[in-house]
């Protein structure tokens, strides 16, 4: 194994090469001069070379040149990893992986990204869309550092902070006999043809829902699911912020007695140490849910819309 020399140890070499002076090595270095010298002269004794030969100016020797690229390229290394650390610490850099619901994919996550990456310009961004069955499955397989969803199991290693509220209703195509209505009752919905997806878990629990549980049709993605509503194949029942907004075929109609409602929030690892740029992102969040979920209620944010 090779000597192991300090950092400081390349640093001053280099400073004595450049200024050809102990002296001036040591104003540059801020340290003593005796400091400097007892530091050139270890390395000097642990490599059995000489680096320099003392005069006026001091001069590297033929061994001390070859030494002098080598220290140059090391100290440049540790400044780059030193800036690098740096930068990742107050989120500069790095790299943040995230998944969403389409709920909050489609409402906050243009505004909540644009605003992210305003701040944090080269922290490269991985997003993904699912369930929140499988935003839970992301965070367990270690896929994604952050995730929004609602809670679909009681897993202990998974942590759930609230950020928004609302409540079902029924989503059908817009010339079906129920879109015109202001609201309907669960009682009204019960023999329509409903297409079962997975945001009817949620609803377990709920007697009043319990007709939504193993329909003869489900559909786990929401895309596949929006497109039948657009057909006009059957209708649904989902969040109100699981509708997006640019579906102008498709109507939401509030269902009242009961008012059902769910909760989105922040999903992560229960004994996670978050990176500071998820933590960054975290700080941005419950702002961006407040200012632009346009139906329900914003937890912790005073902001509320019928």
């Amino acid at each position: 194994m090779g000597e192991q020399f300090s950092i400081n140890h390349y640093r001053y070499l280099l400073l004595v090469a450049e200024t050809g002076s102990f002296r001036l090595a040591a104003q540059r270095a801020c340290r003593s001069q005796p400091a400097i010298s007892l530091a050139v002269r270890d390395m000097e004794e642990k490599l059995g070379q000489p680096l320099f030969v003392r005069g006026s100016p001091v001069v590297p020797t033929r061994f001390g040149q070859s030494c002098l690229a080598l220290a140059r390229e090391l100290v440049g290394h540790a400044d780059q990893v030193s800036t690098t650390l740096g930068n990742l610490a107050r989120s500069d850099s790095g790299f943040l992986s995230m998944a969403s619901v389409l709920s909050a994919a489609a409402h906050w996550m243009p505004g909540l990204i644009e605003a992210y990456r305003a701040r944090y310009p080269n922290v490269l961004l991985n997003i993904h869309d699912d369930n929140s069955e499988g935003v839970e499955k992301m965070l367990l397989h270690g896929q994604v550092e952050l995730g929004i969803g609602s809670v679909v199991s009681d897993d202990a290693r998974l942590s759930f902070e609230p950020l928004f509220e609302d409540a079902f209703g029924l989503v059908c195509h817009c010339t079906h006999p129920m879109a015109s209505r202001s609201s309907l009752t669960w009682s009204d919905i019960v023999d329509l043809p409903h297409i079962g997806t997975v945001a009817h878990r949620q609803l377990q629990g709920h007697p009043e829902a319990a007709f939504l549980h193993d329909r003869p049709l489900f559909v786990a993605n929401m895309l596949s699911l929006l497109a039948m509503l657009e057909r006009n194949m059957g209708v649904t029942v989902l969040a109100r912020l699981g509708l997006p907004p640019d579906r102008d075929e498709l109507v939401f109609v509030p269902l009242r007695q009961p008012v059902i409602t769910r909760c989105l929030g922040l999903r992560t690892l229960a004994a996670a140490v978050l990176s500071p740029a998820a933590l960054r992102m975290k700080d941005l969040l419950p702002a961006e849910v407040a200012r632009a979920a346009p139906h329900g209620r914003a937890l912790g944010a005073g902001y509320f819309r019928p």
